[in-house]
């Protein structure tokens, strides 16, 4: 099997290309796959069956122009995979939204949506094992109160118990997405998929 998988940005891409071969193997045996990543996730546009907007490759800005170039040319041995922050949204509603694109495709096609519950984050927080290999003094209580996949800003509840001299910046500040991309490149090395907690790890796992 062959999976494209279309992701937010770099924090995602620098993650799966490290979790990918713990999923489903070593590349190319059998499996292959490719990480495509966006400048963010957008919005999805007004009219989904128009053109891409040239300037907004974000995501969802692009979602309905690949998916058509997907089912435009379909491939049994090929699984499409659109992961996402659920963030702040009605993840019930959003789902909906997203299989209403399949609709503007040229032919049937399948593809698979992934929620990261609120936000990536979360994933490493389902694994407390990782993150004390990843930082031993990490301050694993200040994780305590963490309900699982919760909207919580869970990247700042993260930065709280590893690097509490960043909490207090906005998430959009260079330094904190620094931090983000940091983490995905340092602690899924760490990570055991079979034992993480967080549902919406789990979600995304089973489709492979």
């Amino acid at each position: 099997m062959h999976y494209e998988i279309l992701v937010e940005g770099q924090c995602e891409l620098t993650f799966l290309s490290i979790i990918m071969p713990k999923l489903v193997g070593e590349y190319n045996n059998p499996h292959t796959w490719k990480i495509h990543k966006h400048r963010g996730i957008g919005s999805i546009p007004l009219n989904p069956s128009a053109p891409p907007t040239v300037t907004d490759t974000s995501l969802l800005g692009q979602l309905p122009a690949k998916l058509r170039a997907y089912a435009a040319k379909p491939d049994p041995e090929r699984k499409i995979i659109v992961l996402v922050d659920v963030d702040d949204k009605d993840k019930n509603a959003f789902y909906t939204e997203l299989l209403d694109l399949l609709n503007h495709c040229q032919a049937p096609i399948t593809a698979h949506f992934a929620f990261a519950e609120e936000e990536l984050e979360a994933w490493y927080l389902g694994d407390n094992a990782a993150l004390l290999a990843y930082n031993p003094k990490l301050n694993i209580a200040k994780l305590e109160a963490y309900v699982q996949d919760s909207i919580c800003d869970t990247w700042k509840m993260l930065m709280d118990a590893d690097d509490p001299t960043l909490s207090k910046l906005g998430k959009r500040d260079r330094r904190i997405l620094e931090k983000k991309v940091f983490w995905a490149k340092k602690i899924p090395p760490f990570m055991n998929v079979e034992i993480n907690k967080s549902p919406s790890f789990i979600s995304f796992k089973n489709i492979f």
